[in-house]
């Protein structure tokens, strides 16, 4: 059908999202793949092998490769032009594939999901055949959903046009949709992008102290509120 409307992925296949996000977030790379080797290592997971799915540049898991370098890596992008980045950075031990994860019919000890979910169309179909393609999950999500990202109006809308999301979590939404496709939950904890990365910009630095605040006398009640935080997520089969 000639005039089907675009898919989602288009987005990422076409120039779209990297016209809106040129760098694909690496600078933000090492802060995120701190806090995946940290939930790994507090709950002693050490994976022979490692996919990243939805991989951008390849910066993660490339990190990833260096701390678990008796490890095998792959990352894999659907993107032409994040996995252009990506191939810079191949390794002994680290390998990356233009291609659906889910449909290269390989297996792995941990698979990861780094800021991935909240961009598919359908997250359950996502999470059921991440489900097969490893033991070990580790998903990094966003909690847009919180009262001032909504009070404000404007803020959903411009992650869905700019960020690319379609999708919007809470804490408990999206541990009940890994629980509904069939993961256990091992483990998990908050992740302050809005006060580790504060240093990006005045506005920033200033909104970061009340949070800071906030989150010490409150930090569940103070997510939900107030926003600012993603959730790190380790499960299991």
């Amino acid at each position: 059908m000639d005039n089907a409307p675009p898919g989602i992925s288009d987005k990422y296949t076409s120039d779209a999202y990297l016209a809106d996000n040129p760098d694909w977030h690496e600078e933000d790379a090492p802060w995120k793949a701190a806090h995946i080797t940290r939930i790994l290592d507090a709950n002693h997971v050490r994976p022979a092998s490692i996919c990243d799915v939805g991989c951008g540049t390849g910066a993660i898991i490339e990190i990833l490769s260096k701390h678990f370098p008796q490890a095998t890596a792959e990352g894999f992008e659907i993107s032409p032009h994040a996995y252009a980045m990506c191939m810079k950075r191949q390794s002994a031990n680290l390998a990356f594939t233009m291609a659906d994860a889910f449909e290269s019919g390989r297996r792995f000890d941990l698979c990861m999901a780094i800021d991935v979910i909240e961009h598919v169309e359908n997250p359950f179909a996502f999470l059921r055949a991440m489900k097969n393609v490893a033991q070990w999950h580790v998903l990094h999500i966003p909690l847009d959903m919180n009262a001032l990202s909504v009070g404000r109006g404007w803020v959903l809308p411009e992650a869905r046009r700019n960020l690319g999301h379609i999708h919007y979590f809470s804490r408990e939404s999206a541990l009940a949709l890994l629980r509904e496709s069939g993961l256990a939950i091992v483990d998990d904890f908050y992740t302050a992008w809005a006060i580790d990365q504060s240093y990006k910009t005045m506005k920033k630095r200033l909104a970061a102290w009340p949070r800071r605040i906030a989150y010490a006398l409150a930090p569940d009640a103070t997510v939900r509120i107030v926003g600012g935080w993603s959730l790190m997520v380790l499960a299991r089969v």
